[in-house]
């Protein structure tokens, strides 16, 4: 009898323990999915990038965030929790364009219909500009594309895009510069059409 009473003890004891380490890792990941919600924008700038549609990024940010929470119990590393967070949007967004591979306005259309043009002739010309812009990024390689919406609509650092996709520094530096390099050459050429 004495020996079921500790046994009971025990496992009482090592219930309460674990209650309190679970306890404990629920508030560390509620606390570092606080600390997620700070990178807001850029995940939604990310996603407007990929998508060119900005109710498409809305959901598209929604379901990365959800995703992070229901998968936080994953991440190993604490300091790498930015990174995962960019990682799951990146590939959040390749497979929403694999689905839908219609063309969506882009972030710069959005901003610029914000702006009213003063003439019918200035918009047109905006139009067109945008047009060309949308088609050359659409056009890029699809690394070269990932480094530039990373870089130029998550407004990322070269590192965080480095750790995002897992490459060298000096790949994001290159791959950068070529696709913008390919942008002014598909637009100038365009122009010149």
């Amino acid at each position: 009898m004495e020996i079921l009473a500790r046994t009971d003890m025990i496992e009482t004891g090592s219930r309460a323990f674990s209650t309190y380490r679970d306890r404990e890792l629920i508030e560390k990941r509620s606390e570092l999915f606080e600390e997620l919600m700070a990178y807001q924008k850029k995940v939604f700038l990310i996603c407007l990038g990929f998508s060119r549609n900005a109710s498409d990024a809305q959901d598209l940010a929604q379901d990365i965030y959800l995703k992070a929470y229901k998968n936080i119990h994953t991440l190993s590393e604490l300091s790498l929790a930015k990174v995962w967070l960019f990682r799951i949007a990146r590939n959040t967004c390749l497979n929403f364009q694999k689905k839908h591979r219609l063309d969506r306005i882009s972030a710069i259309e959005i901003t610029q219909k914000m702006k009213d043009p003063q003439t019918p002739e200035s918009k047109m010309i905006l139009q067109e500009q945008i047009l060309l812009l949308k088609g050359a990024i659409h056009k890029l390689p699809k690394k070269q594309r990932d480094v530039f919406v990373l870089k130029e609509y998550g407004d990322l650092s070269y590192q965080e895009i480095s750790e995002t996709l897992k490459i060298e520094l000096g790949t994001v530096m290159s791959r950068l510069n070529r696709a913008r390099q390919a942008i002014k050459e598909k637009i100038k050429g365009e122009k010149n059409v």
